[in-house]
């Protein structure tokens, strides 16, 4: 499965090692649950020429502040040919057009330089760190937020 491996687990807040078949099927259900409660939209990464699934890129509404949260992962073998990029900013894009969000942003543990990378390329603003705000693995890890607002966004087209 493409979500196994301590790599993605190390990297994300609820993804576990090992990914069982029983875990993505609870993944699925609560996705499509989400999905029709207007809370989070999951969508499949997929290149372009082959059609291969590599990962999930996804977004978290608060409807009542017009906000989204953007989230995902890459699996091992796809990593660092700018998937994560491409799919993150399509999905800030439709956002911003398609549901009238004014804010979106993402977070990333402290050591997750790649992560960090990909916010920055896509036009997220460093807005600081949250010093040992997560428990991991019963560590404490810092949490570095990116974000951008509307006008910005549309600034930068």
């Amino acid at each position: 499965m493409l979500a196994n491996g301590p790599k993605i687990a190390d990297n994300t807040a609820n993804i576990p090692s090992p990914y069982t078949l029983e875990t993505a099927q609870g993944f699925i259900a609560a996705a499509a649950d989400n999905y029709r409660a207007g809370e989070l939209l999951n969508l499949g990464m997929h290149v372009r020429e082959t059609a291969e699934l590599v990962g999930i890129v996804s977004l978290r509404l608060n409807a009542r502040h017009h906000a989204g949260h953007l989230g995902g992962w890459v699996a091992a073998h796809a990593r660092n040919l700018g998937y994560a990029a491409e799919a993150a900013s399509a999905m800030m894009g439709f956002g911003f057009t398609e549901l009238g969000l004014q804010r979106v942003g993402s977070q990333c543990f402290g050591r997750n330089q790649e992560s960090a990378r990909v916010m920055q390329k896509i036009g997220l603003r460093y807005e600081g760190c949250l010093r040992r705000a997560f428990l991991k693995n019963g560590v404490y890890e810092d949490l570095l937020g990116f974000a951008t607002v509307r006008e910005d966004w549309e600034r930068a087209l």
